[in-house]
């Protein structure tokens, strides 16, 4: 009888939390991919095939000045990350139509173990990276499009291998723009790269908390002259900023949201513990 009881709350623990157990999974938050990965939308952060392809890359993309640095922002959904793990990052840029990749970044997982988590990446100006810069022709507007790829590997670790896409549009000049985009909160910043180009041989973390800002996405065809652009990269605009784009980031109220139901679950199996063992 008493075997009975524990068997029916084991399935009851089972069933209400097993919505919650995910693998391995994370993605970008800026660029804005094609499929988001936030904490109220993870589509995004669990896609386990590579998302680059040889279609042309079309409608809004994410303007990249090549002359400025570049700050990444990932999304670590579940770190899969124990004391032996060496999980791993991997950005890489795909021309429009073409499938070899040129490795802009990689670096081990380190010290980003913790689930939930939000990150920036700092990366020297584009324009630095002769091996690129090398295989890429800006048309006559001054442009390079193709694709930005994610690539978060966490077998060491138990997990499998994720992806995250964003379309790019390299540009020779930054826009003047009216729209300030979205500021997002992330909990530290990871320096990979000396300045030059090359990549340091330990990543430097500040392990501070800060706020950096994900501009909007543009019109493929947009200028850089054009008043149809909207997207900044300045640092003024309120946080969380709701313009009715789908991709805004709002943490706090994600993170609220998914404790109600947590709270709801461990009180439902509370309150039918006392009643199964008072009979």
């Amino acid at each position: 009888m008493y075997l009975s009881k524990y068997l029916i709350l084991s399935l009851l623990s089972i069933m209400c939390f097993g919505r919650y157990v995910v693998n391995a999974n994370a993605g970008f938050m800026k660029p804005i991919p094609r499929v988001l990965c936030e904490e109220d939308n993870v589509k995004g952060c669990k896609i386990r095939n590579p998302c680059h392809n040889l279609a042309a890359v079309s409608g809004d993309v994410n303007p990249i000045d090549i002359n400025k640095i570049y700050e990444y922002a990932i999304y670590q959904l579940d770190a899969k990350a124990n004391e032996t793990s060496v999980n791993t990052y991997t950005i890489q840029f795909f021309k429009d139509q073409e499938n070899t990749g040129f490795q802009l970044l990689t670096f081990n997982q380190n010290d980003m173990q913790s689930n939930n988590s939000f990150y920036a990446v700092k990366m020297d100006p584009i324009k630095i990276n002769t091996k690129l810069m090398d295989n890429i022709e800006f048309d006559k507007d001054g442009f390079v499009f193709g694709t930005l790829e994610l690539t978060f590997d966490a077998r060491s670790g138990g997990g499998d291998v994720y992806y995250s896409c964003a379309s790019v549009r390299l540009q020779k000049k930054n826009a003047t723009t009216k729209s300030t985009g979205q500021k997002i909160k992330v909990e530290s910043t990871l320096t990979l790269t000396d300045g030059k180009g090359k990549q340091r041989g330990d990543i430097e973390s500040d392990g501070i908390a800060t706020e950096i800002v994900v501009p909007d996405l543009i019109n493929h065809e947009a200028t850089v002259s054009s008043e149809d652009i909207i997207a900044n990269d300045s640092t003024e605009g309120d946080i969380g900023q709701d313009n009715g784009n789908e991709n805004a980031n709002h943490k706090d109220n994600s993170s609220s949201n998914l404790s109600i139901p947590s709270m709801f679950v461990a009180t439902l199996i509370s309150f039918i513990s006392l009643l199964v063992i008072r009979k």
